[in-house]
């Protein structure tokens, strides 16, 4: 029931900056409760965090004491104790035991968790997906999730609109969204490079690219390839420049732009089945002779754990989406006129969809 502390507690790490602050020392370096202190009151000074335009202007210590011990006893951070003070080498690691020490003493670094949280020069950073998931927006329609039982939309009953309209209306929001949908990409760019596919493909068409991240990736790569980045227009408005990537605004309902083959990574799994095949049908009509479509989604399996997740968070955010079994993949991609279906595990439970007619 309490399993919400740790996600928020990350969230409150990030908002305040604390991975970023420990990063700054340099790989492998950590810091003691008064210099990350000291960091903050200088970062709350030059730029405040998110909440904090009410109390005290300067950082309570013991409040952040209870925060690091926290994340220590948790894995967040690493924690340890300077056995000799003339000697810089002679540490001993603390661990979960924070709490029982002499917090002057006490030095505080990253871990493998916390790495994936420092948001500057970080690729494969993991901070905005956490945001996202932890905002008042995302968590307000966890709480209608039982509506879903009737046939209500959690995410339409919380807030009057779809989690589309949502985002295309609240700006902020929306940079949110796309700045998770680009670090999205770091989970599935090592599975990625598994498909020898790539090297044969001059055109690629990413639907539902955001702001072009994975193409990005893709196209430094394969040298040979041009990437065309294909998302609603409010999103590519945001996009910046790529080379070799070129940024189109649309509607996937109506069109897809041509291409050798078609991206699609997890886009299919936020829409019911009609609407997947009307997709699935224009990527048919867009592709050269001999093209393929390639779907990037997880495929569910009985003792899939991180599938059915997602497929609570997919009844809670989308009217719509869901995660699909093999077999449900099959027959949807049938139902959109293709005769080809191959199956290619890149990580465990994701799965690249090889189609072609």
């Amino acid at each position: 029931m309490f399993g919400f502390v740790t996600p928020f507690v990350m969230r409150s790490a990030v908002l305040l900056g604390l991975p970023d602050i420990i990063a700054r020392a340099g790989p492998g370096k950590s810091l003691t409760l008064q210099q990350i202190a000291a960091a903050l009151n200088t970062t709350r000074s030059n730029n405040n965090v998110d909440g904090s335009g009410a109390g005290s202007t300067s950082v309570n210590k013991s409040n952040l004491q209870r925060l690091l011990n926290y994340m220590v006893a948790s894995g967040i951070l690493s924690c340890s104790k300077k056995v000799q003070d003339d000697d810089p080498q002679s540490e001993l690691v603390i661990g979960a035991a924070a709490a029982d020490h002499d917090s002057d003493h006490l030095q505080y670094g990253l871990t493998a968790v916390s790495n994936l949280l420092v948001t500057k020069n970080n690729p494969s950073t993991q901070a905005p997906m956490l945001l996202l998931q932890t905002s008042a927006a995302a968590q307000a329609s966890w709480a209608h999730l039982h509506c879903s039982v009737f046939g209500e939309h959690p995410w339409r009953t919380a807030h009057g609109k779809n989690v589309w309209e949502y985002s295309r209306d609240n700006p902020e929001f929306n940079r949110t969204v796309n700045a998770a949908m680009a670090t999205s990409v770091a989970m599935v760019s090592c599975g990625l490079h598994k498909y020898e596919g790539f090297k044969h493909i001059k055109t690629l068409v990413d639907v539902g690219g955001g702001v072009g991240k994975a193409l990005e990736i893709l196209v430094s790569s394969y040298p040979q390839m041009h990437g065309i980045n294909f998302d609603q227009p409010h999103v590519v408005a945001g996009a910046p420049n790529i080379p070799g990537v070129e940024h189109v605004g649309g509607n996937m309902f109506e069109s897809i732009p041509s291409g050798d083959a078609i991206f699609i990574k997890f886009i299919l799994h936020n829409w019911g089945d009609d609407d997947c095949i009307k997709v699935l049908k224009n990527c048919k009509k867009a592709l050269h002779e001999n093209g393929k479509v390639l779907i990037y989604e997880l495929v569910m399996h009985p003792n899939g754990r991180w599938a059915q997740m997602m497929d609570m968070t997919m009844l809670t955010q989308f009217e719509s989406g869901m995660e699909r079994t093999e077999q449900q993949w099959r027959t949807l991609i049938a139902a959109a006129g293709f005769s080809s279906i191959n199956f290619i595990e890149l990580n465990p439970e994701h799965w690249l969809i090889e189609v072609s007619n």
